[in-house]
Order: structure tokens, then C-alpha cells, then sequence
């Protein structure tokens, strides 16, 4: 019974470092892309995910940038209320939703033709470091949500995006009518709702011909 019974909790034990040890399993790379889902049940999160997950197996909310420094990971992000950030990867996946101890997150890597852009895109995330979340999710002005951080960083050798935009829905895809949330979201802004506005998406991004998802932490 006493044996029985060291062998049950040394398999729970190791079951519970592998959980917990998850975001270490993979070898991440400067440059990788994480897409997640957002822990929060914000309002924001839900409406996002209601708009633009239709399309993709899971509905992905939130993008980061890798950037690896000496021992050191870090995801280069844009979140609501603190803008432009530079985030430890610990505290990225805490952040992050999670199934059965699984983080739901995805990295997504460039193809090998767009490896060149990745020094650049760093520098290009970086300089933006302390800017402004973007809510009015407008590409002329100079502030950034999560996705369109990831975009004008990401410039080919002419300066141009090598992610494209997409025209923006803010419709709930079950109801088919623009989602209340995003009604009175930018009816506080004094902005009309940009229904059919170029701009991206994570759950768009993730599906890019520029990426292939190379690891599921779920």
C-alpha cells in the first residue's frame, strides 16, 4: 500500500511539472508570433471573438511578438489600458486562457523566404514601445492595437506590410448585425463604427500565407 501509494504521488507530481512547464516545452525564436485567447471575460475579449472568430478552429483574441535576449523571452504586445508593452513570456501565458492545463496558444512563424524581416520588425515594435492602445481601430493615426502593432512591424525590403489588411467586421457572425458592444464602444469614441475599414484581426493573422503554425501549446 505504502509503495502504491509513492508511485501515485510521484505520477501526479511529474503530471503536474509537465503542466506547469508547458510554455518550456517549445524552442521559441525571435520573431515567432503568439496568438492566444485572452483569459479575461472582458467585454472587449468577447466581442472580438465574436466578430472575428467565424473562421478559424479556435478564435484567437491577442498577438505578440517573440523577442529572445540572452537567457531572457519577451513578447513585444499592444493591450488595452497600458498600450505598447514589453512583456515577459511568463507573464504572456499568464494572461492567456487555458483548457485542461493547456495554454491556448499558438506560435506562428515566418516562412523562410520573409526570415530576413525579422531584425527590422523588432526595431519597428520596439520604437513604438509606450504608445497608445489603438480603440478607434484606425490605421492613420499613431496608436496600435494588437494585431496592427504586428503589421507595420512586419515591412518587407520596400517598406510594405507582408501582412495584408483585411476589410474589418465588427457584425456578431451569429446574429449578422454589428455586435452591441462595438455600438456603444464607439459611440463613446464620438466615431462611427468602421464596418468594412481596412485593418486585421489575430484570428485572420494567424491563417496568413507569410506563416506557417509550427506549435500548439493545447
Amino acid at each position: 500500500m505504502p509503495k502504491f501509494y509513492f508511485l501515485f504521488c510521484l505520477s501526479f507530481f511529474i503530471l503536474f511539472l509537465s503542466c506547469e512547464n508547458k510554455n518550456d516545452e517549445f524552442n521559441l525564436q525571435t520573431g515567432d508570433l503568439l496568438f492566444s485567447v485572452g483569459k479575461e471575460e472582458s467585454g472587449l475579449h468577447n466581442a472580438i471573438q465574436s466578430s472575428t472568430g467565424q473562421n478559424t478552429e479556435l478564435a484567437f483574441t491577442h498577438v505578440g511578438i517573440v523577442s529572445v535576449e540572452n537567457d531572457k523571452t519577451y513578447v513585444l504586445e499592444s493591450i488595452p489600458f497600458s498600450g505598447v508593452v514589453k512583456t515577459p513570456l511568463e507573464d504572456y501565458f499568464e494572461n492567456s486562457a487555458f483548457i485542461d492545463n493547456k495554454y491556448l496558444i499558438a506560435v506562428g512563424r515566418l516562412k523562410k523566404e520573409f526570415e530576413y524581416i525579422i531584425p527590422s520588425a523588432i526595431k519597428n515594435a520596439e520604437k513604438n514601445l509606450g504608445k497608445k492602445y489603438d480603440y478607434a481601430y484606425d490605421e492613420s493615426n499613431d496608436e496600435f492595437y494588437c494585431s496592427e502593432l504586428v503589421r507595420f512591424a512586419y515591412l518587407d525590403s520596400l517598406q510594405n506590410p507582408i501582412f495584408e489588411s483585411l476589410s474589418m467586421t465588427f457584425k456578431n457572425f451569429k446574429a449578422d448585425s454589428i455586435d452591441a458592444y462595438w455600438v456603444q464602444h464607439f459611440e463613446k469614441l464620438g466615431e462611427p463604427v468602421p464596418e468594412g475599414k481596412p485593418g486585421t484581426n489575430p484570428a485572420d493573422m494567424s491563417k496568413s500565407p507569410v506563416i506557417e503554425i509550427v506549435y500548439q501549446y493545447y
